[in-house]
């Protein structure tokens, strides 16, 4: 139920990007128009690369786990800001993913895994995705994905990303 979801989303999107373009969307000045999509949070005045979530982590913080990177976008799949390393390594460009969510948002993009201990109560860890998700305030929940070519340490650098997040949202 989770994938067919996810494949709306990703097909709503791709309908409204293949509308924009229809239309002469990329004819306006960047900034100057916008689309609204289910789920997405609106991107933010200012700030790095326009979206709230860029704002939770400083970009020292992401250098140290990805290297070089474009200093932060909206990301309107996970929900938040996505860092992308500004080279690849071993051919897979590396990415940091931060997002506060609503729970219903959470319910549709989040890769639950296992429980996480010695850290907040109902966090939880997926492997093969990367993510860590916990609870934040007033309800939301709070995600870091580590996309990196190795999966050694993508665990201890979401936990480290995590507390961090979790101060500061």
């Amino acid at each position: 139920m989770r994938l067919l979801k996810k494949c709306t989303l990703i097909a709503i999107l791709g309908s409204a990007l293949a509308l924009v373009a229809a239309c002469g969307g990329g004819a306006e000045p960047a900034g100057s128009g916008s689309v609204d999509l289910p789920g997405a949070e609106a991107p933010a005045e200012g700030g790095s690369g326009g979206s709230e979530s860029c704002k939770f982590l400083s970009e020292d913080e992401v250098a140290e786990a990805i290297g070089p990177h474009d200093g932060g976008q909206h990301d309107y799949t996970f929900g938040g800001c996505v860092w992308t390393a500004s080279s690849a390594k071993d051919g897979f460009t590396e990415a940091i993913y931060a997002a506060v969510l609503p729970k219903a948002q959470y319910e549709t993009v989040a890769e639950i895994g296992q429980p996480v201990s010695g850290f907040v109560d109902g966090a939880t860890y997926d492997e093969t995705h990367g993510e860590l998700w916990f609870p934040c305030r007033s309800g939301d929940y709070c995600g870091i994905k580590v996309s990196t070519a190795d999966s050694d340490g993508r665990q201890d650098t979401a936990l480290r990303l995590s507390k961090l997040l979790q101060g500061r949202a």
